[in-house]
């Protein structure tokens, strides 16, 4: 019987992902900095705007990098493939990310379409502006930080590490060989989903007043779409779940241009 291909080397493991990541987070240059950071910190204006767009590259950037590590230590014992750290066992799989990216944009669309008139008039100005944006800089943010930077964070780093502790709580963490159950998986992926959702939340703060049915309608329109990315990287790979979660910003991008 053939054996498994022994994972490749912690450094192998490492770097590739780290780079891809490292990627996704200059995406963020692009970003304007949000008005509300000036009021809170006032003498950032004095700053030129590259420094100011580096410095807050800082905070991401250590964020991929710890995930980085983790996913490249935790992996190989769950058997969560990535082609770039070598593994031969993921499956990039472009059309399957395809119809899950742009299912997932057309639910988005659809909801947000369907719920603007309840979510109220400071939600509209917020759609609107998002319309107005330029359609390239909000691209290169949603393919570049949320299909690589975010990939690596919350599927790599943070759903590889719960589902580690989960089988260390199940007293299998020294089982190398050991082949995570479903319910471990689906438990790990569940919880990334939420913290990927949550983590929309501040970001959300900086443009409207949160209320209950708009923190309801962003957890868990990203819950969703947290689940289809993990379930993607648990069955094909890290690579499948990026390419998922890039096209879903090119079919919201498309939907905005189409409905402007």
């Amino acid at each position: 019987m053939k054996q498994p291909a022994a994972p490749a080397g912690f450094a192998r493991r490492f770097l590739p992902v780290w780079a891809l990541g490292l990627v996704g987070v200059l995406g963020l240059l692009v970003q304007t900095p949000p008005a509300t950071l000036f009021e809170q910190a006032p003498s950032l204006r004095e700053l030129p705007q590259a420094a100011l767009r580096a410095l807050l590259l800082v905070n991401p950037l250590l964020l991929v990098t710890v995930a980085a590590l983790v996913g490249a230590a935790v992996t190989p014992r769950l058997r969560l493939h990535s082609r770039l750290a070598g593994d031969v066992g993921a499956q990039v799989a472009p059309g399957l990310a395809l119809v899950v990216g742009l299912c997932l944009a057309a639910a988005l669309a659809l909801t947000d379409a369907a719920l603007a008139n309840a979510l109220g008039d400071e939600w509209r100005e917020v759609l609107a502006e998002a319309k107005a944006t330029p359609p390239l800089h909000a691209l290169a943010i949603g393919v570049l930080y949320g299909g690589l930077a975010e990939e690596v964070m919350m599927r790599w780093g943070l759903m590889a590490l719960v589902a580690w502790l989960l089988l260390a709580i199940q007293g299998r963490r020294s089982a190398a060989a050991a082949q995570p159950s479903a319910a471990t998986m689906w438990a790990a992926m569940a919880l990334a989903a939420l913290v990927f959702a949550a983590g929309h939340l501040p970001a959300l703060a900086q443009s409207v007043t949160l209320t209950g049915p708009l923190v309801v309608r962003t957890v868990f329109l990203n819950a969703m779409a947290g689940m289809a990315y993990g379930w993607l990287f648990w069955r094909k790979g890290l690579e499948c779940a990026m390419l998922a979660h890039a096209f879903t910003h090119v079919g919201l991008a498309a939907a905005r241009m189409l409905w402007t």
